[in-house]
Order: structure tokens, then sequence, then C-alpha cells
């Protein structure tokens, strides 16, 4: 307990130092994260991205051997199979595919991109590699919770030292950092829909005030009452407004370029996901603005995530959370972004928003998609509450929320620059996190074959 609560401590002082030097020093903070951003995720950005793509190789591999027979706990699963991808869809990337799901294939377009590259660009960016993390981590803790009963897996795989604490506050930071700039940046698209459905003029801090309490309260409800009822009305208005620009743009266009981009996005994917830009400084710059500033900032929610999916998976076994972290929300991912994308380029559309108005001039997708926005964050804060929980003090979900809450206040108050250097700052806190993750894979690989030995073991004498 006390471990716990100096973790505690010891990240609450960690954000506040590194917020307050933003504050006070904005253009020197920036310097400094850039100068680290170009030398070491510009240079070596490979870090981030070669992990991820073994991880998904591996996976896929060992969901074929005995191995994918694993399971996690004993007895049937918590949750049924609806609402446990509900719960990894929500939790995983839902505010993030609703954001950039337009925006992305637009951006790559105007460029100078072909629409074809585009989307395999963003299937490449928001597919295997980035659920490939979250399901290494949510394997790693799965397994240490339910198999080897370690109620701290963080601290217990990687020896308990000073090492292991400094590891475990950087994940928490890097969580409490992410959620906050997530928090500022739900403001806006909330503010305008108050504005326009009920001409409510509310300020920000208002607004994340509210965010904040129905995030606590949906704490307070319970993982079966909370997050999941959450999830599972997240996933519904999520396809509601898929379907809908699916139906309402050229649905003959999005399945045919569906399905001739997935075959060959799976093709490229080892060269697209291994690629560092040899001998091309031009290519090397954009992928350090894209492949490895996208890989960095999931870094910074893999742990989050995956705490989060090893949570809701007791009673699963291997196999299925590679069918169900990996592979499923990864094919969802492409299709999602085909769709949004081809409709967001059909009728000229900038952004999600834009794309919503110019379909449906009476406003109800309009209106689904902030209350879509609302529902994915509250399950993202709630979600990210209680990963911080699992990770620190018990019963402190509440705090970690509001404490993510304040943070969000703070940073809109400064505005300016300080959004693009808290960007930069999440890209760079990175860098230990990626290291803290690889120490705890191969904690994990070192226990996980003496259970291949066992299995192997019991088919010799079956046999």
């Amino acid at each position: 307990m006390n471990q716990n609560i100096t973790t505690s401590v010891a990240t609450v002082a960690t954000v506040i130092a590194l917020i307050s030097f933003a504050a006070i020093a904005p253009g020197p903070f920036q310097t400094l994260l850039d100068a680290i951003k170009v030398n070491v995720i510009g240079n070596f950005g490979f870090i981030f991205t070669y992990p991820a793509f073994a991880a998904s190789i591996v996976f896929t591999v060992l969901m074929f051997t005995p191995l994918g027979r694993l399971r996690f706990g004993q007895g049937d699963p918590e949750f049924s199979t609806l609402a446990w991808l509900g719960m990894l869809f929500a939790t995983g990337m839902g505010i993030g595919l609703v954001t950039w799901g337009v925006l992305e294939p637009r951006y790559h377009v105007d460029a100078g991109h072909s629409t074809d590259q585009a989307l395999l660009y963003a299937f490449n960016h928001w597919g295997l590699l980035a659920w490939a993390g979250y399901l290494a981590i949510g394997v790693i803790f799965a397994h240490a919770m339910y198999n080897l009963n370690i109620d701290k897996p963080a601290e217990t795989l990687l020896g308990g030292g000073f090492l292991s604490k400094l590891n475990l506050v950087s994940l928490v930071v890097s969580t409490v950092i992410g959620l906050s700039l997530t928090f500022s940046y739900a403001t806006d698209p909330l503010k305008q829909s108050l504005e326009q459905f009920f001409g409510i003029d509310a300020s920000p801090t208002l607004i994340i005030l509210v965010l904040s309490l129905f995030a606590i309260a949906s704490s307070a409800s319970g993982l079966q009452r909370g997050i999941k009822w959450l999830s599972n009305y997240n996933t519904l208005f999520a396809l509601f407004l898929m379907v809908s620009v699916f139906v309402l743009t050229s649905p003959l266009d999005i399945l045919g370029t569906f399905t001739r981009l997935l075959p060959e996005y799976l093709v490229k994917y080892p060269a697209m996901a291994t690629d560092i830009g040899l001998g091309d400084p031009e290519h090397k710059a954009w992928l350090a603005d894209w492949l490895y500033a996208f890989e960095a900032a999931w870094y910074g929610w893999f742990v989050f995530t995956g705490v989060f999916i090893a949570r809701i998976s007791k009673g699963r076994t291997l196999r299925q959370l590679v069918l169900g972290v990996m592979l499923v929300p990864s094919l969802f991912s492409c299709l999602w972004f085909t769709t949004f994308g081809l409709g967001g380029l059909e009728t000229g559309s900038e952004d999600v928003f834009a794309l919503m108005a110019t379909l449906d001039n009476h406003g109800v997708l309009s209106a689904v998609l902030a209350l879509n926005i609302l529902l994915f964050f509250v399950t993202s804060a709630d979600s990210a509450g209680l990963v911080c929980e699992m990770l620190t003090v018990h019963r402190s979900r509440a705090f970690w929320i509001v404490a993510m809450a304040a943070l969000a206040v703070v940073i809109n108050w400064l505005e300016g620059d300080i959004f693009k250097v808290i960007l930069t700052l999440i890209s760079v806190a990175a860098v230990p996190v990626a290291f803290g993750i690889f120490a705890l894979v191969a904690a994990f690989l070192v226990r996980i074959r003496g259970r291949h030995d066992d299995l192997s073991d019991r088919q010799g004498q079956d046999s």
C-alpha cells in the first residue's frame, strides 16, 4: 500500500511539474521536446513500430498453436461477446475513429496522395499496429492477474525495484496527461452542439466539470452497469452513423473500395509497418510526423487500454483475445475509414461534423454524433480512472478522474501553444513507456515459456 501511495504522489508531482514548466516557459519547453522528438522519434521511430509489428505476427501464429487454448482465469467470461467487443471498441479508439475518420484521408488526398494510398495510410495507422499493442498488454496483464494471481502485475513482473516504480509512474503519467488532453479536445464539439441544438453558450470549464461528473457517476455504478451500458450504446450509435454515411453516399463505391484495398493492405502490411524511409529524407520526415507519431501516441494508450482489456477478459482464451482485440477491431477500423473517408471526399467535407451536416439538414445525425462523442469520452475517462486505480491505490478511481479533469481545465485556461506542447509531450513521454512495455513483454515471455513446456508435456503424455 505504501508503494502504491508513493506512486500516486510521484505521479501527481510529475504531472504538476511538467504542466508548470509548460505554462511558465512554453517556448523553451517546446524547443526541448521538439529536439527530443526529432532526434529520438524521428531517427529511431522504429522502436515503436517494429515491436508492434512483431506482436501482430507472433500472436496471429500463437492463435493456431496449443497456446491458443490458454484460458485467462477460471469459469465462463464475465461479459457476453457482443458486450465485450463493444467495450473494447469504445475504450480502444472509438472517439479517435469518430474524429479522424474524415480528417486523415482528406489530409493525405489534399497533400497529393491518391485516394487509395490515403486509405492505406489510415489502415496502417489505425489497424493492426495499434490493436496489436493493446492485445500484447491485455494478454500480459490478464495472464498475470488471472493465472498467476498477481494483484499488481506491473510492479511484480518488473521486480518491484526502483526502475519498476519509475516505469509505473511513467505509465500512470502518460494515462493522466493523455486523457486530460482528450478532455480538452472534447469541449469544442460539445460546446458547438450545445449552442446549435439548445442555444446554450457553455464555457469549456463547465463542460469539463459536467463530463467529469458523468464519468464519476459511471464509475460509481460499477463496471457491469456503467462502462458496459455506455459501451453498448456507444457501439450502436457508431454503427448507426457508419450505416447512415454508407447509405447516404455511395454504398457500392465504398464496398468495392473496401474489398479491393483490404487484401492490398494485408499484402503491403509488413513493408508499411517496417518502413524507415531509408535513403529518403523527405519520406523519413513524413514517417516521423505520421506513422511514428501515431505509434508513439498509441504507446501512451497501450497500458491504459491493455489493462482495461485484461480486466474485462477473465474467462476468455488467448485465441479469443487475438480475434476480439486485434483482428476484428482492425477489420472494423479499415471499414470505418473507408466509409467515412470516401464519404468525406465525395461531399467535400473537411471533418465529420461537416459530413453529418451535409448528409442531414435536419440535424439528427449531428445530434447523434455529439451524443456519441459524449458517451465515448465518458467511457474512456471512466476506464482510465479504473486503470489508474488498478495501478496505484484501491478506491481512487474518482480521484484520478477529478485529477484529469482539473488538468484539462488548466490546459484550457492556458490556451495558446500549450496544446501543441502537451501533444508533443505525449509523444516524447512514449519513449520511457515503450521501454517499460518491452520489459513487461520480456518478463511475460519468460513466464509463458514454462506454460508452453507444460502444455507440450501434457500432449506427449496424452499421445
